[in-house]
Formats: C-alpha cells, structure tokens, sequence
C-alpha cells in the first residue's frame, strides 16, 4: 500500500540500497549460520580471539586488538571469562611487569581445533550463493572497507 502523503525523502528511500541495512542483514545471516553449525558454545568474537592467541602465544592484549579488531574493554572482559572457564591462561609479561601475556590452555587449544571445521563450513555457506569471481570480489571489498578506516601507519 502506497502512501502519496509521504514526505518525498521517505518514500524514496530504498533499504535495499543503503549499505548499512545490507550489512546488518548480512551480519545477521553470518551469525545465524555461525550458530547453527558452530552453537552456543564459541561466539564468532571468541572464536577471533582464541584464533589469534593460538596464533600468537603470549601476545599482549595490544597485540590481540589489533589482529582481532575487538574494542580494548570488550577484549579485556572476554579474556576474564575465557580465564575463567579454563580456555586461556594469562600471565605478567617478564618484560614489563605493568602488562599481561596470554595463551591458549590445552581444554582452550582443544575447543578450538574442535571447532575450526565447523567455523570454516559456516565460512564456505555465507560465501556460497556467490560465483567464485564474486567471492573474491566482495572478500577484496569487505577488506577495503576495513583498511579504509586504519592509519597508514597502522597498516
């Protein structure tokens, strides 16, 4: 049902052309996907974390930022829990007594090698309706989106 008596700026706005809406609903679907074939056990967000710290024995939570993209706070109360549940194991950095070093425990280790199968399954669906040439394509965008915002120095 078409409303005439619309403010023309409302009906003319598309959402199925604002990129922001596209990539909550993508968002939403990744996530969905994620749960189903991953559960509730490992978040997309822990499971970024455990990744990079199975990849960085004894980074610091600087370094765990910055190869995750998860905000200092949030990072800092999900390695409280990933401490608390056994996963990660967090010491004083012999370096600097001021900072912390973390790593994967062996139970951290397990959960993590259990579930990269079922996360790279949930990888391959999100891409799926998409042409091999798109994939690529919209891999290389979703990348330029993120480099967009980092300093060239941080690069």
């Amino acid at each position: 049902m078409k409303d005439h008596n619309l403010p023309a700026k409302l009906r003319h706005f598309d959402l199925m052309s604002a990129p922001g809406h596209l990539l909550r609903r993508n968002h939403q679907r990744s996530f969905d996907i994620f749960t189903r074939l991953v559960g509730d056990v490992l978040t997309r967000q822990q499971f970024a974390l455990m990744l990079a710290l199975g990849q960085r024995p004894g980074a610091s939570q600087r370094d765990l930022v910055e190869a995750t993209g998860i905000d200092k706070s949030t990072l800092k109360e999900m390695l409280g829990r990933m401490v608390a549940r056994g996963w990660v194991e967090r010491e004083r950095d012999k370096a600097d007594s001021r900072a912390w070093t973390m790593h994967l425990t062996a139970m951290g280790t397990e959960l993590l090698l259990e579930n990269l199968p079922k996360v790279q399954a949930a990888q391959r669906e999100i891409l799926a309706p998409l042409s091999e040439e798109d994939r690529a394509t919209f891999m290389r965008c979703l990348r330029k989106l993120i480099d967009h915002d980092i300093a060239p120095d941080d690069r």
